[in-house]
């Protein structure tokens, strides 16, 4: 009796050390990326921002997020919505931006915003989906036009991405990073691009999809979009304008797998033989 309870004791010991001795899981598994980027479409050095969060509770999670440099042309300020934490199915992020102008911006320039947002704490059962992704610019802006530029992708954050989604990278990146965009293994996407303006563009071209043939867990959800502007009067530099970029996951529909050949022939005579049998039994009386 002793021996089998210093044995129970033991095992509580050693899987309290292994507890206590395994390292902390970081609780922050949103992270949003804002990057200054000039006229060549390269991030600038030092004009970017990094926001971490961890959604928590029973409704929507929102996560703010800000960008804004004296070196830069541009301020912003936002928020992300997402429901990674709810668990369900269903998944989204949804972001939303107020931009202004410093007194540095020059159209000339063109210099763009590019906005990376990454959740990596959704949970599959492995089904099949559809990826949906949109952009949208709901007001015009006096003295020039706007468009965002979206895209987005899934991937599985235990896998690294062979082709780093930031040059020089390392494979893994996590939401916890703020030098990296967080990164890993592309399963599902990346999406069409979507695009919309102002002054109003194509309606058709505000939203793509892409088929997922299946979902890993957890796997990550990512939006990226690009904002741009540009002068076709004279932009009052106090005014200000927004927009927004989303990323759905819906459950998709498993193809449907034809019947062999053969089984359906057979599942057709089935029917015909039982007749042929009746009739004969109908004859002999």
């Amino acid at each position: 009796m002793r021996l089998r309870q210093l044995r129970w004791i033991v095992a509580g010991l050693a899987i309290a050390t292994g507890v206590f001795a395994s390292p902390a899981r970081s609780q922050a598994e949103v992270q949003i990326l804002v990057e200054e980027l000039d006229g060549s479409g390269n991030p600038i050095a030092g004009l970017s921002s990094f926001s971490v969060g961890s959604p928590t509770g029973a409704s929507t999670f929102f996560q703010n997020y800000s960008y804004s440099n004296p070196a830069g042309h541009f301020t912003l300020n936002g928020a992300t919505g997402t429901n990674s934490n709810l668990g369900t199915l269903n998944t989204s992020l949804s972001t939303s931006f107020t931009a202004g102008f410093t007194n540095n911006f020059d159209s000339a320039a063109g210099h763009k915003l590019r906005i990376t947002v990454t959740d990596d704490e959704f949970t599959s059962n492995g089904q099949v989906a559809v990826l949906k992704n949109g952009a949208s610019i709901p007001l015009d802006l006096r003295g020039g036009s706007i468009q965002v530029d979206s895209f987005s992708r899934i991937f599985d954050p235990t896998q690294a991405n062979p082709v780093p989604l930031t040059p020089g990278a390392p494979g893994l990146v996590p939401t916890t990073s703020t030098t990296y965009a967080a990164d890993g293994l592309t399963i599902g996407g990346p999406t069409p691009q979507a695009t919309d303006s102002q002054p109003a563009g194509d309606p058709a071209l505000r939203n793509t999809q892409s088929n997922v043939n299946g979902l890993a867990s957890p796997y990550a959800l990512q939006q990226v979009f690009i904002i741009s502007v540009q002068e076709t009067g004279t932009i009052i530099k106090t005014d200000t304008f927004g927009g927004s970029a989303s990323a759905r996951v819906d459950p998709g529909t498993t193809p449907a797998v034809p019947a062999p050949g053969g089984l359906v022939l057979g599942l057709i005579a089935l029917p015909l033989l039982g007749l042929r049998r009746t009739l004969r039994k109908r004859a002999a009386v």
